[in-house]
């Protein structure tokens, strides 16, 4: 059993987030927005300066027990290039940096959101990231189908560059149909989902939308929900209606908020293939399922 207090750190195609951890709770010690993926995609290797600032931010982390985690991006590096990035993220940090499966992913992430949940039917688990998205569907607990697809919120920005713009003007049914062909589309629908693996209460609590309290089971780390069509609703008015550039000023952080829009097209093919009526958002991510993992390990 794992007693002392550790961070574990979360390396994504776009966010790098950590956490401190101990054997009560988990304190999120904020995030950084590097542009892993984007930044890959135009040069095919991991960017210099990106590096650097992962490691800079690594470094900065003042705990003798830092686990780092890896996601979609580097899953994606051939055998060469990841060796040495693995070698020089050691050299740099002192840490080794490991580089976690799409299933393991889903596994520690679904862990944290369903642990408290208390619901009859299915229960679909998205994990939204920049450059995959990992959907789960549970039933008691119990994951009863996993599917997993190479694009996320970065290149939904990349086919639709305005999405970046202040306002949107690439039609909204469009990019959601043509964002639908590209899912893995699972067997089971399931009425409610839960968005797992980013901040999506940020995102909720800066555009004022109107969640309400989640009256399907009790978590404190899942307080809210809110009905698909109001969602709809006001997504269509944050891509046509809402200042970006407004919304970027106001909250200081361009990087995510330029990605959002991308995301929001995500959850929407998700939300309509899977026919789900609620949404659960939440901030839960992997480290929930890491942190009993390395607990019990």
């Amino acid at each position: 059993m794992y007693m002392q207090d550790f961070v574990i750190i979360e390396v994504g195609s776009t966010n790098t987030k950590a956490y401190l951890c101990n054997d009560n709770e988990v304190l999120d010690l904020g995030f950084k927005t590097i542009e892993f993926k984007n930044h890959y995609k135009k040069e095919n290797k991991i960017n210099d300066n990106d590096k650097k600032v992962l490691f800079d931010f690594i470094n900065s982390i003042d705990n003798a027990n830092v686990f780092v985690f890896g996601t979609s991006i580097f899953r994606n590096l051939d055998g060469v290039s990841k060796e040495e990035f693995l070698k020089e993220f050691k050299d740099k940090t002192g840490r080794d940096f490991y580089i976690v499966t799409p299933e393991e992913e889903n596994e520690y992430t679904v862990y944290g959101a369903v642990s408290k949940v208390k619901y009859t039917g299915n229960v679909a688990v998205m994990i939204g990231g920049g450059g995959s998205t990992e959907l789960s569907i549970v039933r008691n607990g119990e994951i009863i189908e996993s599917c997993n697809s190479s694009f996320g919120a970065m290149d939904v920005s990349d086919n639709y560059p305005d999405l970046r713009s202040d306002i949107a003007t690439t039609p909204y049914d469009k990019m959601l149909d043509e964002t639908k062909a590209l899912v893995n589309k699972p067997n089971n629908n399931a009425d409610v989902m839960n968005l797992a693996g980013g901040d999506y209460i940020y995102f909720y609590e800066e555009l004022s939308y109107p969640v309400i309290k989640n009256t399907l089971w009790s978590d404190e780390l899942e307080p809210y929900m809110l009905d698909t069509v109001t969602m709809d609703k006001l997504d269509r008015e944050f891509f046509y209606n809402k200042s970006l550039n407004e919304i970027c000023i106001r909250t200081n952080n361009e990087g995510w908020w330029r990605g959002a829009r991308g995301m929001r097209i995500c959850v929407k093919a998700l939300v309509d293939i899977l026919d789900v009526k609620y949404i659960i958002p939440t901030r839960i991510s992997m480290v929930y399922g890491i942190v009993e993992a390395i607990k019990s390990g």
